[in-house]
């Protein structure tokens, strides 16, 4: 770099330190992500006032911030606040009651004293958002451990090296050997805290050595990140520039001085540092009225750092548009207004907005497009960078087991949880030289979990035996998905220990089942002998005080079969084709003598209709018909089919008092009873219940909007018409008898 070049970074790096010095430094770097909230609190612990993006957060003020975190964080988010009272800068991360994290930066606001606290607020990023940047971006990087060994490689680094697996190498296996001892030189230095360039030769596939410069910096303690760049392209770029002209003149010395300027955005470490270098960059080099820079998040453009108006209206599909023919986009008027799309990897990630008065010369276009392509590509790396840390944090902190593996069942990595649950802590060397189907108690049990994973690309809940490093026999309930790791196909997943929950749910079965039984009988034989008492001599007020007695534990039984069904519904996996029908037929002949008694007529409009389900079909449509018989209050009730490509939607009306509006969402919770029911309360629930087991829907229609003519009731299930027991494609991996039954 020449000398003139040096004097005007170190006049930048003066800037940013007096920058970083005003009192109102969370408030320049507060427009971070679009879920950055900036707050202030008092001396006591309130909030001041508090705003995510440019909307006011009025529900927290006057609160203390305390009252969002989870009462295990408190204690250490009051120490940190204490600590910034008395004037540290803090970084930490707490935990809300929503069981979001955030990481958090605050300092003291020092006017007369210290009067309070000023801070940022940041959602961290998930995990999912590294894996598409890491391999987004368009520069060549890999991760290795301490020691060199490739854990993770991007596409650019295979496609510089000639190589179509990176994995199992070793970073040095690329380095030419003289450049090897510089090199590890960088590595000790990155391990002691200081990030390294180092300029050296890589040694491609094909025998070619590739003049590049290395960035080597240490992550979390646990590994290396290496970013390659190759500089014979710079190299070239420098060569044409200086061709253009062989007079030095100021142009072209100005032209490379702003270059250098440029390259300088590849050395921020946060997207806040990024932001505002890259908006102070553009108001140097060109002469604008403001600037903005916006990114997409989510399929929405959000503006995350400006200079002067902020945009209130971008021209999004025109940015598109420009970006795909690799140009600007620009709208010249009483105001001109020039877009450049920023791109990574051939994918839009956002674009830098200008309003100024004159129109940009050849030279200013060239200049904004090389500022777009250098803020795109650094902006991606940095987010990459704090979502690589966050992952790694995610892995280590996370109460489940987590892990990744070959289809073949090496185990390439497990978290401290995985480790623990399997008996494996402090020996993961150990664990992973063993095969992931030694982990099953039945081998078998792998080969279908494999076998459902590559038919569907996931498994939800699968639930089996395992076996842990001392024989122990375990039940686990397992997550898993494929990812492509350096263009290898892996599994990625998660494991739960659910042996407590297993044994809790077979005792409270046995018992559940052992009443059921034991009390029904007792019944029965109360029953019996009331009625024996019955036959003797009586008055008719005593004959009317058993007749009570008789009722009241004939109610208890049908409570218990109630129970039973609802345990059937649970337990029952098998569902076969039902004759809609034939249902109809005997519900309506059962209750055919209680709606005489009532003056109510009942039609039904027979349709040929076959559904999927079992014996508990029945249950559906007489507890409905009952329910209307016994509340509608009306005289007819009339009973149709109509299918669709799916299904067959059920219809029972009635012409009576409807259902209030405020009840409508409550009669299909438990214990729900209509005005004068003297009944259990589990009428439409298990009727609720019974249809969601089978993949169905239920709901109740009444009123001016709806049907005002009454009530209606809708039950939509699923055709049937083929022959099967089982019809449980929704099912993923083995049944789930702890989180109830997924139809």
């Amino acid at each position: 770099m020449e000398k003139g070049e040096r004097s005007l970074g170190e006049a930048i790096n003066e800037l940013r330190s007096k920058v970083a010095e005003l009192s109102n430094f969370v408030e320049i770097y507060s427009i971070a992500t679009r879920n950055s909230i900036m707050f202030n609190l008092d001396r006591k612990g309130d909030f001041i006032s508090a705003k995510k993006g440019d909307s006011p957060l009025r529900e927290i003020e006057g609160k203390s911030f305390l009252s969002v975190l989870k009462e295990g964080e408190r204690k250490k988010a009051a120490e940190n606040f204490m600590r910034c009272l008395e004037g540290e800068r803090v970084s930490t991360s707490v935990e809300t009651k929503d069981g979001k994290t955030f990481n958090v930066v605050a300092m003291p606001i020092t006017d007369a004293g210290t009067e309070g606290i000023q801070g940022i607020a940041m959602e961290e990023t998930r995990r999912g958002e590294f894996e598409e940047l890491f391999d987004a971006i368009g520069e060549a990087m890999c991760i290795s451990d301490l020691l060199g060994n490739i854990e993770m490689a991007n596409r650019p680094f295979s496609s510089l090296l000639g190589y179509e697996n990176i994995k199992s190498k070793n970073i040095f296996d690329f380095i030419d050997d003289a450049s090897s001892p510089e090199i590890r030189e960088g590595v000790r230095e990155a391990l002691a805290g200081r990030r390294q360039k180092k300029e050296a030769y890589v040694v491609a596939a094909d025998r070619t050595k590739i003049p590049v410069e290395i960035e080597i910096s240490e992550v979390n303690g646990m590994e290396l990140l290496f970013r390659i760049t190759e500089t014979r392209y710079r190299n070239r770029i420098e060569r044409e520039i200086e061709e253009i002209s062989e007079k030095k003149d100021e142009r072209l010395q100005d032209f490379k001085e702003k270059l250098s300027m440029i390259s300088e955005l590849d050395g921020k470490t946060s997207l806040q540092d990024l932001y505002d270098a890259a908006i102070r960059t553009i108001m140097k080099f060109f002469d604008a009225n403001s600037c903005f820079i916006g990114m997409f998040s989510e399929g929405e453009f959000n503006i995350v750092a400006y200079h002067g108006d902020k945009p209130s209206d971008v021209p999004v599909d025109g940015i598109m548009e420009a970006a795909s023919k690799n140009g600007l986009y620009e709208i010249y008027g009483e105001e001109n207004h020039v877009y450049a799309p920023l791109s990574v990897h051939k994918k839009v990630t956002g674009a830098i907005g200008l309003k100024l008065d004159p129109e940009l010369s050849d030279e200013d276009v060239m200049l904004l497009k090389i500022l777009a392509m250098y803020f795109a590509k650094s902006a991606a790396y940095v987010s990459s960078e704090s979502s690589l840390k966050s992952y790694r944090e995610t892995m280590s902190r996370a109460v489940e087991g987590m892990y990744r593996t070959t289809f073949d069942g090496k185990i390439v990595k497990v978290n401290p949880a995985f480790a623990r649950i399997f008996g494996y802590e402090g020996r993961e060397k150990e664990l992973k030289k063993i095969n992931a189907e030694n982990l099953f108690l039945n081998p078998e049990d792998r080969k279908k979990f494999i076998g459902i994973l590559e038919r569907d690309g996931v498994v939800q809940h699968f639930e089996t035996k395992y076996v842990t490093r001392n024989k122990k026999v375990i039940f686990g309930r397992e997550s898993a998905w494929i990812i492509n790791d350096s263009n290898e196909k892996m599994i990625e997943g998660m494991f739960q220990d659910i042996t407590h929950e297993m044994k809790m749910e077979e005792d409270a079965r046995f018992y559940n089942s052992l009443l059921r039984h034991d009390i029904y009988n007792k019944n029965e034989i109360a029953i019996g002998y009331i009625g024996l008492l019955k036959s003797s001599d009586l008055s008719e007020k005593e004959r009317k005080i058993i007749d009570k007695a008789v009722r009241a534990i004939t109610e208890g039984n049908k409570l218990i079969e109630t129970v039973k069904k609802l345990e059937i519904i649970r337990e029952k996996k098998e569902m076969s084709n039902i004759n809609i029908d034939n249902i109809m037929k005997q519900v309506i002949e059962h209750y055919a003598e209680e709606a005489r008694k009532r003056d109510i007529e009942i039609s039904y409009e027979p349709s040929g209709a076959i559904v999927m389900g079992n014996e508990l079909v029945e249950d559906i449509f007489s507890n409905l018909l009952k329910n209307s018989i016994e509340h509608s209050y009306g005289q007819h009730i009339k009973i149709y089919a109509k299918d669709d490509d799916e299904g067959w939607s059920i219809f029972m009306e009635d012409d009576g008092v409807g259902i209030p509006e405020e009840e409508k969402n409550k009669i299909f919770q438990q214990g729900w009873k209509g005005q004068g029911s003297t009944g259990s309360g589990l009428g439409l629930y298990l009727v609720k219940k019974i249809v969601d087991g089978f993949g169905g829907k239920i709901w109740v229609e009444s009123g001016e909007d709806e049907y005002p003519e009454g009530c209606r009731f809708v039950v939509w299930l699923k055709k049937g018409g083929i022959a099967t027991k089982k019809n449980r494609s929704e099912i993923i991996g083995n049944e789930s008898r702890v989180a109830r039954v997924r139809w």
